[in-house]
């Protein structure tokens, strides 16, 4: 009798191992809220044209800018792409997301297992960002929330060793993915909130689907490979070159 026990929890405990070694396949949509200073933003705009967008610039601004991404995933990998939307908006709002979307068409690729993601860019010469993905250190709080249907956890956290980032997790889906860069919790991440160059972004899910079939990733390898701080520079040279271009400042008094 102490055999047969024994036989069947050998058995039992390899059928939980298989299961827990399927690899679940995920779809979710996320919404990215983007909250900018408006001093900072009215300040590069040439001094005989501020008088004519601050109002209506700063209304918009208030609003905030939404743009939608969606994520697929399998645990090991995944895509997060934005969703393009046809966009004829002339507003303040709506020429800063015209911008905003010209430069991120291209899907973000990340490799969780080995720990590095790719991000193709197009500014006239074709890039490929290569780089790690940020060891954040995590603290997990005890604060919960429902978002998208589920349960989920508080964290906090660094990014590039110096912006703090708050995250919401559900141990549910157990995967160390999440919307853009932030990953690593013990669980899919559906919401974050952080501030990137003078701007905040929040980035919550509003839906999530479980797939059956496996979901292809796929991974770019067009354009010149480069990290992300030689594609920061390169940006950083080519903004001079079009300030000096330009007039040689935004103000031209």
């Amino acid at each position: 009798m102490k055999k047969f026990f024994f036989a069947f929890a050998v058995l039992f405990s390899g059928v939980v191992l298989n299961a827990q070694d399927k690899p679940q396949f995920l779809e979710v949509d996320y919404q990215m809220e983007m909250k900018f200073d408006f001093e900072e933003i009215i300040k590069n705009v040439p001094a005989q044209w501020r008088s004519q967008v601050e109002e209506p610039l700063k209304q918009e601004i208030q609003k905030g800018i939404f743009i939608d991404y969606k994520l697929k995933t399998n645990g090991s990998e995944s895509e997060y792409k934005m969703q393009e939307k046809i966009n004829n908006d002339q507003s303040a709002a709506g020429m800063i997301l015209q911008q905003i979307t010209a430069m991120d068409k291209e899907p973000l690729y990340k490799n969780i297992k080995e720990g590095f993601y790719l991000k193709p860019y197009d500014v006239g010469k074709a890039y490929l960002m290569k780089d790690k993905l940020q060891d954040i250190k995590w603290k997990i709080t005890k604060e919960k929330v429902q978002i998208a249907g589920f349960d989920a956890m508080k964290a906090t956290g660094v990014m590039n060793d110096s912006i703090p980032v708050t995250a919401w997790y559900t141990p549910k889906l157990n995967m160390k993915d999440g919307p853009d860069r932030v990953w690593g919790l013990p669980g899919l991440i559906l919401k974050t909130e952080f501030e990137m160059n003078g701007s905040g972004i929040i980035i919550t899910a509003k839906n999530i689907a479980v797939k059956e079939e496996e979901i292809k990733i796929n991974k770019p390898s067009k354009g010149q490979e480069i990290t992300e701080k030689e594609f920061y520079e390169e940006m950083r040279k080519l903004q001079e070159q079009m300030k000096e271009m330009y007039g040689g400042g935004v103000d031209t008094e």
